[in-house]
């Protein structure tokens, strides 16, 4: 670790990033409340909650990590592209899924050129775009576990002595984390699927460039998740999902319908939404944590 704290330039971009992240998402809150918004499901208040608010932190990240990676930047901006058409246009699962798929066949041709690893990004990123896409729907859920999943990943690559990866996930978290602050509960932006897209694709290409095969069970959560999905009730549009329901004790309740990982645990046991983003955020380190015992133990 000493060796970045002697990096004072990195040190400063890692502020700066944070310091970008926060500034800029407080001023898009303020300009984009009346343009682009919606309104918090699982709130009795319906204020305007902005939307597309990760554009912020996926720009910041993009443009940060050029000089250390141009073809991981270039993948940060083009999923967030599919994730701003997404937002305005609403893809269809199958299109976005081709989308991604050639953003994942394009970078991995420019990373390892004709080889199995360019594949491997193809499936990586369509697949695991979707998965950080898809567990989501309740303040902060989304970008608080991509960060931790993020977290986990850069300390195997820390234990690999893969300082150039490591750096660029400290450039993710920070770029996130500032973004985080306002997109807690209660949330006061939305990071839409320009947000949520990169996180996956992002985490996918660093665990295929650097060969870390503990990544499936730190990924185990979205797994899950989208496995029930799936099972339930198919390849469907979100909008098309009964939303859970808030109950006169101010738990989320679930009266049927299809099932997911946060689903499945309120039907087991209904909770507070700040709660229940807790307890994954807690599932997601048990597996992080796994993952590192796992990479100590091959």
């Amino acid at each position: 670790m000493s060796i970045f704290l002697r990096d004072i330039h990195f040190l400063a971009l890692l502020l700066l990033g944070f310091l970008l992240s926060y500034l800029l998402t407080r001023f898009f809150i303020k300009f984009m409340v009346n343009y682009r918004y919606s309104f918090d499901l699982h709130k009795r208040d319906k204020e305007k909650i902005p939307e597309m608010g990760g554009i912020v932190p996926v720009l910041i990240i993009s443009l940060l990590s050029l000089p250390l990676d141009f073809k991981v930047a270039l993948l940060l901006f083009l999923t967030g592209l599919v994730g701003v058409y997404d937002d305005l246009f609403k893809l269809s699962p199958l299109k976005k899924i081709l989308l991604l798929g050639i953003i994942g066949g394009v970078v991995g041709y420019l990373l390892f050129g004709l080889d199995v690893k360019t594949f491997l990004m193809v499936l990586g990123v369509a697949i695991f775009s979707n998965f950080t896409n898809m567990l989501a729907g309740f303040n902060g859920l989304e970008i608080g576990l991509g960060i931790i999943s993020a977290f986990f990943l850069g300390l195997i690559l820390l234990l690999n002595g893969e300082y150039e990866g490591f750096k660029l996930i400290l450039l993710f978290i920070v770029s996130y984390l500032g973004f985080l602050i306002f997109n807690r509960y209660p949330a006061k932006v939305f990071p839409g699927d320009v947000g949520t897209l990169p996180i996956g694709a992002f985490l996918v290409t660093l665990a295929i460039l650097y060969s870390v095969p503990e990544f499936l069970i730190i990924m185990i959560p979205y797994i899950i998740d989208a496995s029930l999905k799936y099972l339930s009730a198919g390849v469907t549009k979100r909008e098309d999902h009964k939303p859970t329901r808030l109950g006169e004790d101010r738990k989320l309740h679930v009266d049927g319908g299809y099932l997911s990982l946060p689903r499945l645990i309120l039907k087991i046991c209904p909770m507070r939404e700040d709660r229940l983003v807790l307890l994954l955020w807690i599932i997601g380190g048990c597996f992080g944590i796994l993952a590192i015992l796992c990479r100590l133990i091959r």
